[in-house]
């Protein structure tokens, strides 16, 4: 795992314009917030105030409905984009907008089923948080991490792709629970990082954006690439 986590530090040192999808959706998701809100038409409590009535409520709601649909799209362009280049980094060394843009014109519709087949299981690991003592969500993070590169990389549908990243996790358990260790701790410090970042006189909220989304690229090629270390080891196996 030491020779994943420091290809893919390398690599995105190559290829810093994976960071940029990310970006993009990040500044232009703000940005419609920040329109309907101004306007009176959001509210992130989602479909508003239950209490309001008259045509504003209507509005209230429909800007509410609008702004979560954006940022599911969003997601779903950023993922797509994202595990698709970084897949191209791996496969030759060099990632471009362009497979980004192939990833998500092949692979869009499964990553949005698989979004929402894995946020219906992430809530029934959530209602077990405290019965289990947290170990169902320690569970989800570890048997579904590798489903998007699944589906984007491998390009299997998406509940081929959460059958895929559950045997793939099971058969190599330890590696995939150190991974998701890993993951959560880069996670940590690439908060903290950000959030020192934020503090920087002017410029800092451009600057946590920056640090926050290279963790997420970053993060997403240490996976993608554990993911085709492990399944090529499989079928060499086979």
């Amino acid at each position: 795992m030491k020779d994943v986590f420091g290809t893919a530090l390398l690599l995105l040192r190559r290829n810093a314009i994976i960071v940029v999808p990310s970006l993009i959706v990040g500044v232009l998701s703000a940005l419609v917030a920040y329109v309907l809100s101004a306007s009176g038409f959001l509210s992130w409590g989602f479909f508003g105030d239950l209490n309001a009535q008259g045509p504003g409520a209507f509005w209230l709601f429909f800007g509410t409905i609008v702004a979560f649909g954006l940022r599911v799209l969003g997601a779903l362009v950023a993922i797509a984009f994202t595990t698709g280049m970084a897949g191209a980094a791996w496969d030759h060394g060099s990632a471009t907008l362009a497979d980004g843009v192939d990833a998500f014109r092949r692979e869009g519709l499964q990553v949005l089923v698989a979004l929402a087949l894995l946020f219906l299981i992430g809530l029934v690991a959530s209602a077990l948080v405290v019965p289990t003592f947290g170990i169902s969500l320690l569970v989800y993070m570890v048997f579904m991490i590798y489903t998007m590169p699944a589906v984007v990389v491998a390009e299997l549908p998406a509940q081929d792709a959460i059958l895929e990243s559950i045997r793939t996790a099971a058969s190599n358990f330890g590696v995939t629970l150190l991974l998701v260790v890993l993951i959560v701790v880069l996670a940590v410090v690439g908060g903290l990082l950000g959030s020192a970042a934020g503090r920087i006189p002017f410029l800092g909220e451009a600057v946590s954006w920056i640090v926050m989304e290279a963790v997420v690229a970053y993060a997403t090629l240490v996976v993608v690439g554990e993911y085709l270390k492990l399944r090529r080891g499989t079928a060499l196996k086979n």
